[in-house]
C-alpha cells in the first residue's frame, strides 16, 4: 500500500507554529475527511481494555491496531464493558486504498484530541511539526515541519484522521490510552511501577532507567503481585493503586537471564524500544499468572536511587523541597495531564505529594536485583 499523497501545500512557518496552507490542498484533504467519516468499518472486530477505572472499547477494521493493543495491553483485556465507572468507545476505520486511519471517540470529559498530542511530554515529542488550520470549521492539522506536503494528523474535538505513513510507532494506541487517562479526573496517573506484597500496594518511583521495571519484575519473581511497571494509577478518593499491567519490555541483563526459562514457555515478540534498544515484549500475566490482582490499598512508596552495590533502605518524609525531584520521576510521556502549563504541573505535583504523605516512604540504594527486591519485600512485611 502506497503512502497517502495529497497535492503539495504552500506552507510557511509563523512565530506561533501556525502554518498557512493553500485552499486547494485543504479542499483535497476535506474530501478525504468526508470519505473517512462516511465509510463504515469493513469486517470489524472489537476488544475491551481496562485502563485505570475506564473501560475502553475499540471497534476497528484496522487489524494492526487491534494486534498492537493486544501485544502491549493484553493483560488489561476485559470480556465486556458492562461494569465501568467510565466508558470510552473508539471506532477506527481505515480509508479504502490509503494509509489514512479515521479515529472517532465517544465518551465524556476530554478536550480536543490535538491538545492531548501537542504537549511537550506527549508521543510527538521530538517530532518536528507545524500546526495549520484544518479542512473544515473546528479542524486543525499537524504537518511535517521538514516536508509540509506530508501531514501527520488532522483532528476536531472527537475525530482524528491519522496518516499511518508518517506517525511514529505506537502513536494510535498511545493516543487512545492518553484519552482514557484524560477522562479520569479522579485518578492520578504517574510514571512509576506498582506492586503488591501481602495485599498492600507500593509505588516504585525513580528517574528513567532507575530500575523500576526490573525491581517490579523481581518482586513478581518472588511471588508478589505485579500491578504495572510503566504507569501507576492511584484512585484519589480511596488511595487505592489500580492495576495497569502493560506488557514488559525485557532487556539483556541479570533479570533477563533469570526469566529466560519462563520466557521460552510463553508468547513474546522482540521489538525495539523507544530508545532503539531491542526488548522482548511479553505479558507479565503469562510470565507470572498468580500475580494478577484487582485494586490494592496503597501503603508504601520506594524512591529508587543510584546503584551503590549494597542495597539499603532508609525512611524519609517527602516535603515541598522534593517537588522538583519528584517531577523528574513521575511525569509520563504520554499522559495528557502533564506539560500543558507550569501551573497545571504544580497542581499535579501537589497531588503526588499529598498521596505520598499518606504513605510510608523510603529511599532505596540499589544493590543486586535480588537483594534490593528482598529488602523491599521485607520492609513491607515488617
Amino acid at each position: 500500500m502506497r503512502p497517502t499523497k495529497l497535492p503539495s501545500p504552500r506552507a510557511r512557518r509563523e512565530p506561533a507554529t501556525l502554518a498557512v496552507v493553500d485552499q486547494g490542498w485543504r479542499d483535497a484533504l476535506q474530501s478525504r475527511f468526508r470519505e473517512a467519516t462516511g465509510q463504515t468499518p469493513q469486517a470489524t472486530r472489537s476488544a475491551c481494555y481496562r485502563i485505570g477505572d475506564a473501560l475502553v472499547e475499540i471497534v476497528s477494521d484496522h487489524l494492526q491496531l487491534l494486534a498492537e493493543f493486544e501485544t502491549f495491553y493484553g493483560d488489561c483485556a476485559e470480556a465486556s464493558t458492562a461494569q465501568a465507572s467510565c466508558h470510552l468507545r473508539v471506532t477506527a476505520v481505515q480509508v479504502r486504498g490509503s494509509q489514512l486511519l479515521a479515529l472517532t471517540f465517544s465518551g465524556t470529559g476530554f478536550k480536543d484530541l490535538l491538545d492531548i498530542a501537542l504537549g511537550p511530554y506527549r508521543f510527538l515529542r521530538g517530532q518536528p511539526f507545524v500546526v495549520a488550520t484544518g479542512p473544515g470549521p473546528g479542524w486543525r492539522l499537524l504537518l511535517n515541519a521538514n516536508a509540509p506536503d506530508r501531514f501527520l494528523v488532522a483532528s476536531d474535538t472527537r475525530t482524528a484522521l491519522v496518516n499511518l505513513a508518517e506517525i511514529p510507532g505506537e502513536f494510535v494506541s498511545d493516543c487512545i490510552v492518553s484519552v482514557a487517562q484524560h477522562v479520569q479526573s479522579d485518578v492520578l496517573f504517574m510514571h512509576a511501577a506498582s506492586v503488591g506484597v501481602d495485599g498492600a500496594g507500593a509505588l516504585l518511583l525513580g528517574a528513567s532507567h532507575a530500575g523500576k521495571s526490573t525491581n517490579a519484575l523481581a518482586l513478581a519473581l518472588r511471588g508478589n503481585t505485579f500491578l504495572g511497571d510503566d504507569v501507576a494509577a492511584v484512585r484519589l478518593a480511596t488511595r487505592e493503586i489500580l492495576p495497569v499491567p502493560k506488557s514488559a519490555g525485557l532487556r539483556e541483563g541479570p533479570l533477563m537471564r533469570q526469566l529466560e526459562a519462563r520466557l521460552q514457555g510463553v508468547r513474546h515478540v522482540r521489538l525495539p524500544g523507544r530508545d532503539g534498544v531491542p526488548r522482548d515484549v511479553v505479558r507479565v500475566g503469562d510470565l507470572f499468572p498468580a500475580s494478577k490482582s484487582g485494586p490494592l490499598p496503597l501503603r508504601f512508596a520506594f524512591v529508587l536511587g543510584g546503584l551503590t552495590g549494597i542495597a539499603r533502605i532508609t525512611a524519609f518524609n517527602p516535603g515541598y523541597a522534593d517537588l522538583m525531584r519528584l517531577r523528574g520521576m513521575v511525569v509520563i510521556d504520554t499522559n495528557p495531564v502533564w506539560g500543558q502549563s507550569a501551573g497545571r504541573d504544580l497542581m499535579e505535583l501537589l497531588k503526588v505529594l499529598d498521596v505520598l504523605r499518606d504513605l510510608r516512604c523510603y529511599l532505596v540504594d540499589l544493590g543486586t536485583v535480588e537483594e534490593t527486591a528482598r529488602q523491599i519485600e521485607e520492609t513491607m512485611r515488617a
